[in-house]
């Protein structure tokens, strides 16, 4: 199969080219063709629209909302946090291509995911730190 992989962490740096790299091999090592996009702050490579339409299916390996996803709009997909992927993307890779071939797949809309509804904007006017609002914590007075 040929399946996309979006990884994205907060900070856009370590973890996620962690977790395209552990699916990237994990995926060689299955025999599925993987192609991966990286979102974060060194810049992203977004796919090419063939890649899009030919797809198979899609991983989301993200801690943050994925920038484009509207253009995944119709595949079977996976989303789950960054560190499953770091940590089992055979997993990962199995268990997408398995919901896959059974029909059991979410497919990508529009709509926004669960973990998106429930996020909350950090209010940029309050008097917390950076790392505070990064995190959701902060000095209150």
């Amino acid at each position: 199969m040929k399946i996309l992989c979006v990884t994205s962490c907060f900070s856009g740096i370590v973890s996620t080219y962690l977790a395209s790299e552990a699916l990237d091999l994990a995926g060689q090592r299955l025999g599925h063709e993987i192609l991966i996009e990286t979102q974060g702050s060194a810049g992203s490579a977004p796919f090419v629209d063939t890649d899009i339409e030919q797809a198979d299916g899609v991983i989301f390996a993200v801690d943050v909302p994925v920038v484009g996803r509207e253009r995944f709009t119709g595949k079977p997909y996976l989303e789950e946090e960054i560190a499953s992927a770091i940590h089992a993307p055979r997993e990962l890779i199995h268990r997408l291509v398995t919901q896959i071939t059974d029909g059991t797949a979410k497919l990508v809309t529009t709509e926004p995911t669960a973990r998106e509804a429930r996020s909350v904007p950090v209010d940029s006017s309050s008097e917390r730190g950076f790392l505070a609002k990064l995190f959701g914590r902060g000095r209150r007075d």
